[in-house]
């Protein structure tokens, strides 16, 4: 069986990328087809706006690099 990047492995739903708009406190705003939610960035604490983070259930995991998009 082969992992899916995009996938989460313990409940098989599926994470986005998303881009950074704003930073608030300990979470980031992020904009997904013109639609904004907040999530932690504990994961990922030096995020910036510009950004793109992989994003699952309200948690960013990890910075996706410009060549991986």
């Amino acid at each position: 069986m082969t992992a899916d990047p995009t996938r989460c492995v313990t409940c098989g739903d599926e994470a986005v990328t998303a881009r950074v708009v704003a930073l608030r406190g300990g979470d980031a705003v992020i904009e997904v087809d013109g639609t904004r939610e907040r999530v932690a960035i504990d994961l990922v604490p030096d995020a910036r706006p510009g950004d793109t983070l992989l994003c699952h259930a309200g948690i960013a995991l990890s910075r996706v690099e410009a060549a991986a998009r």
